[in-house]
């Protein structure tokens, strides 16, 4: 789990994320803690405490977290285990947003709503993401750019590439597109869906 941000106003909506993929083989909670903490900071240092804690990592900065699904923007975050594969979707578009949990084979509406700032990621890119963001009240690609830029600075969990993209096509229902793409979504991957009011 790293960072994906995204914004829904009233006519735009924006959301990026970051490429990294970190695989852990074998005991990896003390390098985990670390990690998401905030205590590791550099590649060269997340590097060097794997190998102090006897912690094999496969690092990958190619994953898209991020696309367009029609008039929705989609951002995903991922926790995978040897027991466990589970998803967090952000779906915005102009004017909303839904929040799903998606987890043995279901998906579950957490949140839903209208205009609003959401960040997924781990504890440090949540907090300094939100410590960047939290306090203004305009958003553009350009701002959320820089965000990714600075967060990088602060943390080995999430790549120096980015992805950003927005539209700004304002859909007469926003409720009606945004359930949409997660029902097309459930479709093709063979969720249940729940939690939709």
């Amino acid at each position: 789990m790293s960072l994906v941000m995204a914004f829904s106003g009233r006519k735009r909506a924006i959301v990026g994320g970051d490429r990294r993929s970190i695989t852990f083989f074998g005991e990896a909670e003390a390098l985990e803690e670390e990690l998401y903490g905030g205590r590791i900071r550099t590649d060269e240092e997340l590097v060097r405490r794997a190998e102090e804690l006897g912690t094999r990592i496969l690092v990958s900065d190619a994953r898209d977290k991020v696309w367009k699904r029609g008039p929705v923007l989609v951002g995903e975050v991922t926790e995978v285990s040897p027991g466990s594969d589970r998803r967090r979707r952000i779906y915005v578009t102009p004017g909303g947003y839904l929040l799903v949990d998606i987890s043995e084979g279901r998906a579950v509406v957490k949140m839903e709503g209208g205009t609003a700032l959401v960040v997924l990621g781990n504890k440090i890119t949540k907090r300094l993401a939100n410590e960047r963001l939290g306090k203004l009240r305009s958003f553009d690609r350009a701002v959320f750019r820089s965000a990714f830029r600075e967060i990088r600075k602060e943390t080995a969990s999430i790549s120096p590439d980015h992805t950003v993209i927005g539209i700004g096509e304002v859909h007469p229902d926003s409720v009606f597109v945004l359930r949409q793409a997660l029902r097309q979504d459930c479709e093709e991957n063979g969720w249940k869906v729940s939690g939709l009011r």
